[in-house]
């Protein structure tokens, strides 16, 4: 079993990875099939990796509750002030096309995800992925207590 530093470390191999790709895709005019298969699989990861990140950080700083939906661990973390307005925002919004791409897939307008990525916002999910995490002691106790009041 993975340390949660190894898991740490393991994310931001992950997410360099699925930047490489991106960063390619970014500045490509046009996308064939197999290229936008590419780009939807990197979205898919990076997200779903964030939302492991979520999910890891709360079960190993003891939170007393570690929610199953991804955007759940997102509302927690921005509750404990772990998390800004904007990467909670920007965390909302990637699960939302997350969950189009791999849910709503006959209907998903490929130009939604043209956009994410010729303007680059995938990268506030690569920096959330190689982030340091540096909590203060209210933020730990907040963590902890998390819902036991």
């Amino acid at each position: 079993m993975m340390t949660f530093q190894e898991y740490l470390d393991r994310t931001k191999i992950i997410a360099d990875d699925e930047q490489k790709v991106l960063d390619m895709m970014s500045v490509k005019e046009d996308w064939n099939s197999i290229e936008i298969r590419a780009v939807k699989n990197s979205m898919q990861v990076l997200v779903e990796n964030s939302i492991g990140k979520a999910k890891r950080i709360l079960k190993n700083f003891n939170c007393p509750i570690v929610p199953q939906k991804g955007s759940d661990a997102f509302e927690f973390m921005y509750e404990m002030g772990l998390i800004d307005d904007e990467m909670f925002s920007t965390m909302k919004s990637a699960i939302g096309l997350r969950n189009a791409m791999v849910h709503d897939y006959m209907n998903f307008n490929d130009d939604i995800l043209k956009n994410v990525v010729t303007e680059k916002k995938y990268l506030d999910l690569v920096s959330f992925l190689k982030s340091e995490l540096e909590y203060s002691s209210v933020q730990l106790k907040r963590i902890e207590n998390f819902f036991l009041n």
